[in-house]
């Protein structure tokens, strides 16, 4: 039985990265098209939806479900007023911006934003990611393993490795300059790996 949205987000809230990423999946088709055909602007669309899910890191609690514990009509009403905020603030008209229309189809030839991520997908990126780590120096597989996987402070991790907070955000910069670098190609400009870097580079700024 798949969770519902309400249980993601309170895994979310405590980091949990499988969680954020199976909601992630679970939307941003949908999302995606919702914001596209309204702004016909790919560019706008991908930073409004980058800014949700920032929000959705940052603020998990004020992600709201209804009855069935499902947050799609909140991100919709959330994008909705987005769309208008950057009309507004464009000076830009739009003839039609309803809310209801949300299965409206999408004319694009970029697959790249309707691209499935099968679990086993999640799992193989998570372990091409650790290979790059295991390449790195003790100290900085250690920041990363206290920041990212046991989702510890800053605090915490210099504490526990007898060194400054400073040092322990440029290990951990440092680590995810070279995630981004080694990784295969095939993701260098996926979703997938927007979403895995967006989770990683949040978790490390908390």
């Amino acid at each position: 039985m798949n969770p519902t949205d309400y249980t993601l987000l309170k895994k979310i809230k405590t980091g949990d990265r499988t969680a954020f990423m199976t909601l992630y999946e679970r939307y941003w088709d949908s999302l995606y098209s919702f914001v596209f055909v309204r702004t016909r602007n790919k560019e706008v669309a991908e930073e409004l939806l980058q800014n949700l899910w920032v929000k959705i890191l940052e603020n998990t609690e004020s992600i709201q479900t209804d009855e069935q514990e499902t947050a799609k009509g909140y991100l919709l009403r959330y994008l909705h007023y987005r769309v208008l905020d950057y009309y507004n603030s464009s000076k830009i008209t739009s003839s039609n911006i309803n809310i209801d229309d949300s299965e409206d189809p999408v004319d694009m030839i970029d697959t790249e934003y309707f691209e499935i991520l099968e679990e086993s997908e999640i799992s193989a990126l998570f372990t091409m990611i650790d290979q790059v780590v295991s390449q790195l120096s003790t100290t900085e597989q250690k920041v990363y393993d206290m920041r990212i996987r046991k989702n510890m402070s800053v605090n915490e991790t210099a504490e526990a490795l007898g060194i400054s907070n400073k040092t322990v955000s440029n290990k951990l910069s440092k680590t995810l300059s070279e995630i981004r670098e080694q990784l295969n190609p095939e993701y260098k400009s996926s979703k997938k790996l927007v979403a895995l870097l967006l989770f990683v580079e949040m978790v490390a700024q908390g």
